[in-house]
């Protein structure tokens, strides 16, 4: 005897059909919303931290990142030893700097100046100076004999067109920089491509240093 259906049967049957459907969908969407979180992590992880850390900034809002994505956040003590750890290689790049940095005196008898000219030139920018207590003193790097002052020329630009101080900006002026023909900044300046020099520091971030 054949079977026969009934209109409550049909219905029976389209609702177990669309919740197969749905489950489903929804396995599908969970696999995409996997490989999608997967790739995100994949080339976040392939940029440099400065433009990681703006563009998470820029999506979370409130600093807050998914744990199902990025693992649980630091705690609280992990977090001060990060800072500490990185206060201290601040510190340690500072000390670095003035180790190898002309007193004022010394400056003075380098350009065969007055100690108050070297002064003059550090608060017009034209020299650089760190402060050692209440002591300044000049990163040796800027000097040059063959400039026509006796140090690079630019400086006062510099320093207000690179994000950091006089710490980071020590150590990028001593890296060889591919945006200068793989020249250092400071020996850029010595050449006189001041323009070029300014217009790498302007694209440079305080994070990166």
């Amino acid at each position: 005897m054949p079977a026969t259906t009934t209109p409550g049967d049909d219905r029976t049957t389209t609702r177990r059909a669309s919740r197969a459907e749905n489950a489903s969908a929804g396995h599908r969407g969970r696999a995409t919303s996997t490989a999608f979180a997967e790739a995100l992590s994949d080339t976040l992880s392939s940029v440099p931290k400065p433009a990681r850390d703006s563009f998470l900034r820029g999506v979370t809002g409130d600093d807050q990142l998914d744990s199902s994505l990025w693992g649980r956040g630091p705690s609280p003590t992990q977090r001060k030893q990060a800072a500490l750890e990185n206060l201290r290689r601040q510190f340690a790049a500072r000390s670095a700097v003035l180790e190898y940095s002309l007193t004022r005196a010394e400056a003075a008898d380098l350009l065969e100046v007055s100690e108050q000219a070297v002064l003059d030139r550090i608060k017009a920018g034209d020299l650089l100076g760190l402060k050692k207590g209440r002591e300044w003193r000049l990163p040796l790097w800027q000097f040059n004999a063959g400039c026509a002052h006796g140090f690079v020329p630019g400086l006062a630009r510099l320093r207000d067109s690179f994000p950091g101080g006089v710490v980071s900006l020590t150590e990028w002026a001593a890296t060889p920089n591919v945006d200068l023909d793989g020249a250092t900044p400071t020996q850029a300046l010595a050449a006189n491509r001041i323009d070029d020099v300014i217009a790498v520091a302007a694209t440079s971030t305080s994070a990166a240093w």
